[in-house]
């Protein structure tokens, strides 16, 4: 079939219409029955108990005027099919006239679908390309007779979709990655995580002055790339491995399936620290501060991704010990470690061409102003710019998005329906190398995000699979996606036919919270998207949703490759865009929830629940290790138990506002409002200045991951590491971070009250 055969669909059938202001929850049955507990934890200064976390039945609750019920009825409507179609034809790489092009293209839709305000926030900042001549390769050379004998592919190959051929396409690379040229022994080292690093030191192996070969799938790559430097790596060489990402062989892959055929090469930043590397914590403007290229936070080693049919070249030739056994891999080879190949006399040579550049990215920001507190804003974003194509990230969420503002703005010109708050769509730029343009963005304009900002709910893909829902969410918003979920049809007709007739339905039981029964998992909200800025730097409580694969196979195995194209959608991923409509439907019942709700749906007690939970975890892991030092933890688990009993007291205040009382109602958003941002630290956490958040804040070993009080638990890591009589400085940075969270976590309590102090 034609992969770009014309299709038009409506986004929202006559149920999801009615369910996107709130509707009628009989509609929509859900069998699920939450099941009652609790947990009791005493100290020798107080005892508190914590009911086991049950959702708050926010919907029946919210007035919502009638007109958002009543949405585009009787006309065959432009779908998210038709947006993808047109936004996957090109590459729209960052910083480069195909990222401009697609920006200008959104502004145009935005300004025909009848935004208040449609504007581009162009930011001058330093990409990263690879040369248009000269490409990138990984060599074995013979050291002898010094030449290659093998050298890797420099882009991937054409498999099926039309535009897979294009000329203009770059040469592969990770952004960031440093200019060089240099050849030594190889080391394998599994998928780069500290502990594979430790495990090779153990057995006597150094990688100073090799070059290592890492796996993609565990951690984020320029965590990889950071530890390999810090042990004095000269280079790295990163594949994505067929027992990871092609599972069932290689004849079951790509154009045949979703998984990763031989010759994809995912591209990726391998830059740690988000925004633009020379304007850090400061907007990239016309009148910033820029510093030396060689002072920014970016890799000062040649980084390159290579495909599995290449690692294999590579990897096939490895001398050394035998790899352990869960170190084995899918190319049907015997996994070793290194150093070095069988035949002495050969070498890698990694020669990487990349440029950093300096450039212009822009924000595409599109506003529909609130009737009654325009000055309250409920965000909605996905990034626009992709490695080549993009059609699963992030451009299955670009369509989703474009899709809602279509479809609210044509039911504000129908009905005269407007939000009793701004909504703000953004359109981000060059996301792809380290969130930059939304960082840019969050750092210009902070103070006011800072102090007027509800929530911000970003879709960074749509789909990266059809099995079930994932979301990462700061806990204040669980009980937001919870109940939306229940109300929205279930895209799966053969879960449907199984009795599951909501998305929430098929979430509980294929990704079922281990800890509440009856719930479905939560994921933790860490990095890697942008959300970033607003969550763990102004505290804004945010939110990441997509359609996710199964519990097996490690991430969406064409993630950043060649083969991401509109045909890998249409044809596999999401026939009917069934998936994407569910999302998009989730995306604008949450929207006009926060929208609408006089007051702020905010899951308190969930967020009591949480530190809770975080603090005992702390205490179980490292309680003996921080006793013998004499250390109190005391004035911490007070702190924790006067926050829980603070929410309980204003969530029982809170049933007896008058909600007619404009004063009233405000100075109670307000209040919820404030405490995601009285978990904020100025000064940032131990050592990581970028991150400020005292609970959210991600792992340091990995940014992609999320760890309650990170700062707390990455030091007591990092002491756990180091010899005994090297641990001082160590315990002095975790008693002063103790101090600050517990501050924080009183200032949290105080600001649900009236009272100063």
């Amino acid at each position: 079939m034609d992969i770009h055969q014309e299709k038009t669909s409506e986004v929202f059938n006559d149920t999801e219409k009615a369910l996107l202001q709130g509707g009628p929850e009989e509609d929509v049955k859900h069998p699920q029955a939450e099941e009652e507990g609790s947990v009791s934890t005493a100290t020798e200064d107080h005892q508190f108990t914590v009911t086991a976390y049950q959702p708050m039945p926010l919907i029946s609750s919210i007035p919502t005027p009638q007109p958002v019920a009543h949405a585009v009825k009787n006309e065959e409507v432009l779908s998210s099919i038709q947006w993808m179609m047109e936004i996957t034809r090109k590459p729209s790489l960052g910083g480069t006239e195909g990222e401009r092009e697609l920006a200008r293209w959104i502004e145009g839709r935005w300004k025909e679908q009848g935004l208040d305000e449609v504007h581009l926030v162009p930011y001058e900042v330093l990409l990263s390309y690879p040369s248009p001549d000269v490409p990138n390769l990984v060599r074995i050379v013979d050291s002898l007779e010094d030449k290659a004998v093998w050298e890797s592919a420099s882009k991937q190959k054409p498999l099926y979709a039309e535009e897979e051929a294009l000329a203009e396409l770059t040469f592969t690379f990770n952004g960031y990655a440093s200019s060089g040229n240099v050849t030594g022994e190889i080391v394998y080292a599994f998928y780069g995580q500290e502990k594979d690093f430790d495990l090779l030191a153990s057995k006597g192996i150094d990688i100073a002055g090799k070059i290592v070969i890492a796996r993609y799938g565990k951690i984020f790559r320029a965590n990889i790339a950071e530890m390999a430097e810090a042990r004095g790596a000269i280079g790295v060489v990163l594949f994505s491995d067929p027992l990871d990402y092609a599972p069932e062989g290689s004849d079951f892959v790509y154009p045949n399936s979703y998984f990763m055929p031989p010759s994809a090469a995912p591209f990726g930043t391998v830059k740690l620290v988000d925004g633009d590397p020379l304007t850090p914590f400061y907007p990239a403007t016309e009148s910033a501060f820029r510093i030396a290229e060689e002072e920014a936070a970016i890799p000062k080693v040649p980084v390159q991704p290579i495909s599995p049919e290449d690692a294999w070249q590579i990897l096939s030739r490895m001398g050394g010990e035998t790899a352990p056994s869960d170190w084995q891999g899918g190319l049907n080879i015997t996994y070793r470690l290194g150093p070095g190949f069988q035949q002495g006399n050969l070498k890698v040579n990694l020669d990487v061409n990349n440029k950093n550049t300096p450039t212009t990215t822009y924000n595409v920001i599109s506003i529909m102003k609130g009737s009654i507190e325009p000055d309250r804003y409920v965000m909605l974003g996905n990034h626009y710019d992709a490695w080549i194509f993009g059609a699963v990230d992030p451009h299955s969420g670009t369509a989703a998005m474009l899709e809602l503002s279509r479809l609210l703005m044509q039911l504000s010109k129908e009905t005269g329906w407007r939000p009793r708050r701004s909504l703000v769509f953004c359109a981000w730029g060059a996301e792809e190398y380290g969130l930059v343009a939304s960082m840019e963005w969050t750092e210009q304009f902070g103070k006011q995000l800072a102090a007027r900002t509800v929530a911000y709910i970003n879709v960074d893909m749509a789909i990266e699979g059809n099995y079930t829902l994932r979301t990462k969410s700061a806990p204040l918003l669980y009980d937001l996606v919870f109940e939306g979920t229940k109300k929205i049809p279930n895209p799966n007709p053969e879960e449907v036919a199984e009795g599951r007739p909501t998305v929430y339905d098929t979430w509980a039981l294929r990704r079922p919270d281990p800890v509440q029964p009856g719930l479905p998992k939560m994921q933790f909200i860490g990095s890697g998207s942008d959300y970033k800025g607003f969550q763990h730097n102004l505290g804004i409580p945010s939110m990441d949703f997509r359609y996710t694969h199964d519990n097996v196979t490690i991430g969406e195995p064409m993630y950043h490759t060649l083969y991401e194209t509109f045909a890998l959608v249409d044809e596999i991923y999401d026939r009917g865009f069934l998936y994407h409509k569910a999302v998009t439907a989730l995306w604008g019942d949450v929207a006009i929830v926060l929208l609408e709700s006089k007051i702020l749906p905010f899951s308190l007690e969930a967020y009591a629940q949480f530190i809770w939970k975080a603090s005992e975890d702390i205490d179980k892991t490292y309680g003996r290790l921080i006793s013998s030092r004499n250390i109190t933890m005391e004035f911490f688990k007070k702190a924790v138990a006067d926050f829980k009993e603070t929410v309980l007291s204003f969530t029982e205040e809170l049933k007896s506002i008058d909600l007619e009382n404009p004063l009233q109602v405000r100075k109670v958003n307000d209040q919820l409002m404030m405490v995601e941002r009285a978990f904020i630290d100025p000064r940032g956490l131990p050592g990581r200045p970028e991150y400020n958040h005292i609970v959210t804040a991600p792992s340091q070993k990995d940014a992609y991951s999320g760890t309650a009080f990170a700062g707390l638990t990455d030091t007591l890591g990092a002491i756990v590491e180091t010899p005994e009589d090297e641990r001082d400085v160590l315990w002095r940075t975790f008693s002063q971070h103790l101090a600050a969270v517990t501050h924080l976590l009183s200032t949290a309590a105080k600001v649900l009250t009236d009272d100063l102090w």
